[in-house]
């Protein structure tokens, strides 16, 4: 079982603390999803939950010591792993109950709906990971 932090081997970059990182980081999984033959399905799904999960990071996170957030992503036990980490230690990461009339704040719910199950380590800033199955 993974922890929700990548390993040696997995599929780790590092991306700009910027609003360009989530396209960035949704051509990279699909490099990663190119070698392993998934579903149109899935990969739409994962490509929400990856441009979701690096939107709140930069907007609601803080960067690293050089101006980035981590994106990592890897296949393990049947289940597409997507991570994302940046340096924000507060606020609380959770789904907000839906309301019609703001204008945000959907993203975990999306990330909820369309996974298997998302976690939240806060250990060394925060990091979400959200597993999907293959």
């Amino acid at each position: 079982m993974t922890t929700g932090a990548p390993r040696s081997g997995d599929h780790v970059v590092r991306l700009p603390f910027a609003s360009g990182a989530a396209r960035a980081a949704r051509d990279l999984l699909n490099r990663l999803l190119d070698h392993h033959g998934v579903s149109d399905e899935l990969r739409q799904d994962a490509a929400l939950i990856v441009h979701e999960l690096v939107v709140n990071a930069v907007l609601h996170g803080r960067p690293d010591d050089d101006e980035q957030i981590e994106f990592a992503t890897w296949v393990e036990s049947g289940e597409l792993v997507i991570s994302v980490h940046d340096s924000g230690e507060t606020g609380q990461v959770v789904v907000r109950p839906p309301s019609q009339d703001a204008p945000n704040g959907r993203g975990l719910a999306i990330v909820d709906a369309l996974s298997t199950r998302w976690s939240v380590d806060r250990s060394d800033g925060t990091r979400v990971s959200a597993h999907l199955d293959i």
